[in-house]
């Protein structure tokens, strides 16, 4: 009951999406990231939502100095994820593409892909912000200028939101997602307090001047909880970091199908204990007894005729079903499966200690059939080598522009 109040009170704290920013005669630049790799099946949806958005009007679409620019990283995708990329650039001068060959020694796939994306975008820019969205998400209209103004009001050097389900989910949301967050907020808060601040990797808004502080992605090479990462990272340097609730401008389809969102859960558990098989099974087992104790009890209580016992674990499975409800409702998952909240927490329970079951088998797509890439450089489509430890950046526009850097520089 304990853990169910304590979710409720989490929830409570996630900002809800405000207005647009205040009107100002140059709108701050806004650089967005998009790492993508093997995603040719959603990157196309992605680019054209990030390509819709009303922030920056002012200053035009096509002027020297738009204030959205946006990166994409191919991250070495084996499908069409790297000519859906190239054809967005041939159509929006905004638009930039790197190829990459995907992370040297000691960098996980994302982070090294976000890393070349700012480090393509060029040199921060007075008031700049930067946006890493994942390439199975998609964006509305006005989504940056309202999690802009959200940002702004709170005072917050970095907002993330999560993105919501896409028309036809499947089950990963009513039954993985209420319990998925849960976990998620017991280790990191939504207010950045407690050991870790906590931020969902589908949609990330930060100050640049903010991201420099902390060593950028550098300083997070080797981490796979990136989300959380960053956001304690800004927070131990001083930022502040907030949730905000965007999902009616926000959706993801990184949950689907069933087997991808348990596989993205159970990815997600691996990384946060590095890959401990005893903690990964040790936490698994106890999320499952921890669930299925009030039912137990309840049932004991019924067949030893013991009312204090009936009371005990009625009063476990209501705060559950109450914790599941609102959960599922953040999440804007349906809420129905509230009643049997004991058990789908054991089944997400299951996700940290086992593979995806086989029934559930089906194509991967998205998140998990892909390392994730993006695609940004300020003068043109680029490509990124990698050979032995230094990383070369060459523009292929008019002027050859070449840049340089280390996988242990991040400027």
């Amino acid at each position: 009951m304990y853990r169910s109040v304590r979710t409720l009170r989490k929830a409570r704290s996630i900002l809800p999406l405000g207005q647009e920013p205040s009107s100002t005669v140059l709108p701050p630049t806004v650089t967005v990231v998009v790492p993508a790799r093997n995603e040719e099946a959603v990157l196309d949806n992605c680019l054209r939502g990030i390509r819709e958005q009303t922030y920056g009007s002012e200053r035009g679409t096509s002027s020297d100095a738009p204030a959205l620019r946006v990166v994409v990283v191919d991250d070495g995708s084996t499908d069409r994820t790297g000519e859906i990329a190239d054809e967005h650039a041939a159509q929006d001068s905004r638009v930039h593409v790197v190829h990459s060959d995907g992370p040297p020694p000691g960098w996980s796939g994302k982070v090294h892909a976000m890393h070349i994306g700012v480090e393509a975008a060029g040199q921060p820019e007075a008031g700049e912000w930067l946006l890493f969205v994942d390439a199975d998400t998609v964006l509305a209209p006005e989504l940056l200028s309202k999690l802009l103004g959200t940002a702004e009001r709170a005072d917050a050097d970095l907002v993330s939101t999560p993105g919501g389900p896409p028309e036809n989910s499947s089950a990963s949301w009513p039954v993985l997602m209420p319990a998925g967050l849960q976990m998620i907020g017991e280790n990191a808060d939504p207010l950045g307090k407690g050991s870790k601040a906590f931020a969902i990797g589908h949609c990330i808004l930060m100050r640049r001047s903010h991201y420099d502080k902390i060593g950028g992605w550098a300083s997070l090479s080797g981490r796979r909880n990136e989300d959380i990462a960053i956001a304690t990272a800004v927070r131990d340097h001083g930022g502040v970091t907030r949730v905000v609730e965007g999902l009616s401008y926000v959706t993801t389809s990184g949950m689907d199908p069933f087997k991808q969102g348990w596989g993205s859960f159970r990815k997600s558990f691996v990384a946060g204990t590095n890959g401990s098989v005893p903690v990964l099974l040790g936490v698994g087992v106890g999320q499952i007894a921890l669930s299925l104790a009030s039912p137990a009890m309840f049932a004991r209580g019924v067949r030893t005729r013991k009312p204090g016992l009936i009371a005990l674990g009625a009063i476990g499975w209501v705060a559950q079903s109450v914790s599941h409800d609102r959960t599922a409702r953040v999440m804007h998952a349906n809420p129905g499966l509230a009643p049997v909240a004991p058990f789908t927490n054991a089944v997400f329970g299951g996700s940290r200690c086992t593979e995806p079951p086989r029934w559930c088998a089906a194509r991967p797509v998205g998140r998990d059939a892909r390392r994730p890439s993006e695609r940004g450089f300020p003068f043109g489509p680029a490509r990124v080598r990698r050979s032995g430890t230094p990383h070369r950046f060459v523009s292929r526009c008019p002027i050859r522009a070449v840049a340089r850097a280390t996988p242990g520089q991040c400027s």
